[in-house]
């Protein structure tokens, strides 16, 4: 039974390490911020699954604080992220049929 999840955890590990280099190529390659932005985040969740499965793997709960930590620090960046890409958009003028009068 151990062996079997030992087996488990190390293809995992190697399916998540596989799309951290499909993610890492996206964050090169995007053509648009946005895509760079959701590369990122989703790298933040690929790591927070390798921890998890490190976790399983060494039979250890205390990484389960660090996979919590990441998770959190990649939602924060994400958010922070698209607020600035909003802001970008933000500085577009209204057209004048639609101004709100002083």
């Amino acid at each position: 039974m151990i062996a079997l999840v030992s087996v488990v955890v190390d293809v995992g590990i190697v399916a998540l390490a596989l799309g951290m280099l499909l993610v890492l190529y996206r964050m090169v390659k995007g053509p648009h911020l946005a895509d760079r932005a959701i590369a990122g985040d989703v790298l933040a969740f690929l790591v927070v699954g390798v921890v998890i499965l490190l976790a399983v793997d060494q039979r250890r709960s205390v990484s389960l604080d660090a996979a919590l930590l990441v998770a959190i620090v990649g939602f924060a960046a994400t958010v922070a992220f698209a607020q600035y890409l909003g802001g970008l958009t933000a500085d577009v003028e209204p057209p004048e049929d639609e101004a709100v009068p002083l």
